[in-house]
């Protein structure tokens, strides 16, 4: 089991480092270019909505993004400071009244990607959990 980890501030203007980061990952475990894509796609929403949601967009909080490979297995946990929101509750971004929204499709895209996708809140935090068959 291989386990890394990224702690960033809470500003938006963070993930480019956590960009390089998940790059600099994938690189080292021999991911596909395809995946590598899909997985920094995924981990910007993901890291965007720890930022406004979780964070309510506080610089002085923090998102921490953790990458478990486990034998074939990927797991991504991006964890924010603050209480997030329940992905379950959102609107079908696919449903023609939303097509036109500006926002709400993130974790459409997460989902999309990952083969799973849990999510847990915690008294310090909530956690996001995106389960991955790297190729």
């Amino acid at each position: 089991m291989k386990r890394v980890e990224i702690l960033l501030t809470g500003g938006y203007s963070a993930y480019g480092a956590l960009d390089e980061f998940i790059a600099s990952f994938a690189e080292s475990e021999g991911y596909s270019n395809l995946f590598v894509e899909n997985l920094q796609l995924a981990m910007q929403e993901a890291f965007v909505n720890a930022v406004k949601h979780g964070n309510k967009e506080r610089d002085d909080l923090t998102v921490s993004c953790v990458f478990t490979v486990m034998g074939e297995m990927l797991m991504v946990t991006v964890r924010d400071s603050g209480m997030g929101f329940n992905p379950d509750e959102l609107p079908d971004p696919v449903d023609p009244l939303n097509l036109f929204r500006l926002s709400g499709r993130g974790v459409y895209i997460m989902r999309s990607v990952a083969e799973a996708i849990t999510h847990e809140r915690e008294p310090d935090g909530f956690i996001l959990t995106m389960r991955y068959c790297p190729y």
